[in-house]
C-alpha cells in the first residue's frame, strides 16, 4: 500500500511514520470485491430496540482472484446508532466476526471483527421526504460515504480503512441469489493503531491536555469540508482516539450525515445557526498551539488528489459526482482566501478546552 499523505508536513514529529505493519490482504487492494451473506434482516437483535442481543451465525460467501465462490462461517450483529433502529435502516450496519483459525489464506486474513456499513435502504419511518427516496438513492448515500472515507486517506494514515463490496443478502428461507447491493469494510481501529504505532484508547479517555493540535484541526477541517455536524473530539462521539507518544489522535467514523453524502434523513446536529447539511459550519477547537496555516497549506496541496477521488469510486452516478465536484469546490474556495478562511473557520473555532456539553449532547440523548 503506497504511504499516504500525513500531516506530518507540519513538522510533528508525533504523526512521523514508524515502522508501519503492511495492510492486511482485504486492505491491500482497492478492487471492487463480491460476497454474499445469507440473512433475513427482520430475524436479527436491534440493540436499541431490545436488550442483550448476541451474534448469530451464518456464512461469508465471497469469488476469490481465480472466479471461484468460497465460504467461511461467520458471525453477525446489527451495530447500534441510529442507523440500527427499525424505522430508519431496514438493511442496519452490521458487525462481522470471524473464526481466526480459519481465514488464513484468504482474503479476511488476520480479520477478527470488521464493521460492515450497509445501503440501510427505507425503514418503516412515515417521512415524507424519506418516503420519495429509491433503491438507487440508498446506494449513492452508500457510495458518498465511502468517497468521504477516501477522501480523509488522502490527509492522514490515521484514518480508517475501507474495502468497497457488492455484496447480496439471500434469503436462508427461500434461497436464491437476489440483486447485490454496495457496501463497505472499515478496519478495526486496533489495526489503524497498531499500523501507525499507536494505541486505541477505550472510550471515555480524552484528555484536553493531551489532543494533537495539528490532528484535530485536519479533523475539523475535513469534517467543515464535508460538512459533517454529527461528531465530536471531547464526548468521542463518531471519533475514536489513539495515542502515541503520549498525544492524543482522533479517528472519524459514520460520515453518513455529512453534506457530502446529502442523505434525504440527513440534519445538522440541533442547536446549530444551520438548518440544512449542505451549509457548513465549523466545530473545530481554538487550541493555541494549532498551526493553521500549515493545516490549509496541507489541504491545498492535496487538492487533486482529493478532487480526483470522485472519478475512482465504482458506481458513482454523473449526478453524484457532479454534485461531489461541486461541493468540494466550495469548500477550496473558501480556504484559498485569507479572509474567507478566517471568518468562516479561524474565528469559528470552538471554545478551548472544550465544556463537558457541546453541540452533539441532545444526539446522544436521543
Amino acid at each position: 500500500m503506497p504511504l499516504r499523505s500525513l500531516v506530518g508536513l507540519f513538522a510533528l514529529a508525533a504523526l512521523l511514520p514508524v515502522a508501519a505493519e503492511a495492510a492486511p490482504p482485504l486492505f491491500a487492494s482497492d478492487e471492487l470485491m463480491e460476497l454474499a451473506i445469507p440473512l433475513d434482516f427482520d430475524d436479527l437483535c436491534r440493540p436499541r430496540e431490545t436488550e442483550d442481543c448476541d451474534y448469530s451465525a451464518t456464512t461469508l460467501e465471497y469469488k476469490d482472484a481465480s472466479g471461484h465462490w468460497k465460504s467461511l462461517p461467520i458471525e453477525i450483529k446489527i451495530r447500534g446508532g441510529w442507523r440500527s433502529l427499525t424505522r430508519n435502516c431496514s438493511a442496519p450496519l452490521l458487525w462481522v466476526r470471524f473464526d481466526e483459525t480459519k481465514v488464513a489464506g484468504t482474503p479476511f486474513e488476520g480479520q477478527s471483527l470488521l464493521p460492515l456499513t450497509t445501503h440501510c435502504g427505507k425503514g418503516v419511518s412515515l417521512d415524507s421526504a424519506r418516503s420519495r427516496t429509491t433503491r438507487a438513492d440508498y446506494e449513492q448515500y452508500l457510495l458518498r460515504e465511502y468517497l468521504g472515507h477516501k477522501l480523509y486517506l488522502q490527509l492522514t494514515d490515521f484514518a480508517v480503512d475501507i474495502r468497497l463490496l457488492r455484496i447480496s443478502y439471500p434469503d436462508p428461507e427461500r434461497g436464491g441469489r437476489p440483486a447485490p447491493h454496495y457496501a463497505f469494510f472499515t478496519e478495526h481501529f486496533d489495526s489503524v493503531a497498531a499500523r501507525n504505532a499507536a494505541e486505541r484508547l477505550p472510550r471515555g479517555s480524552f484528555d484536553a491536555d493531551s489532543l494533537d493540535a495539528q490532528s484535530a484541526a485536519t479533523l475539523a477541517l475535513f469534517q467543515f469540508m464535508i460538512g459533517n455536524t454529527d461528531w465530536s473530539i471531547a464526548r468521542e462521539r463518531n471519533v475514536t482516539l489513539l495515542s502515541r507518544d503520549g498525544r492524543q489522535i482522533p479517528v472519524p467514523y459514520d460520515l453518513d450525515m455529512s453534506g457530502l453524502v446529502n442523505a434525504a434523513y440527513a440534519g445538522p446536529a440541533p442547536g446549530l445557526p444551520i438548518d440544512d447539511v449542505r451549509q457548513r459550519h465549523f466545530l473545530g477547537y481554538c487550541q493555541p498551539e494549532t498551526d493553521w496555516a500549515a493545516v490549509f497549506a496541507a489541504f491545498n496541496e492535496r487538492k487533486p488528489a482529493l478532487l480526483s477521488q470522485a472519478g475512482e469510486v465504482p458506481g458513482l452516478s454523473r449526478k453524484s459526482r457532479r454534485w461531489v465536484a461541486g461541493f468540494l469546490e466550495e469548500f477550496f474556495e473558501i480556504i484559498a482566501l485569507p479572509e474567507e478562511r478566517g471568518d468562516c473557520i479561524v474565528k469559528r473555532c470552538q471554545p478551548w478546552p472544550p465544556a463537558a456539553q457541546d453541540h452533539t449532547s441532545r444526539l446522544d440523548e436521543g
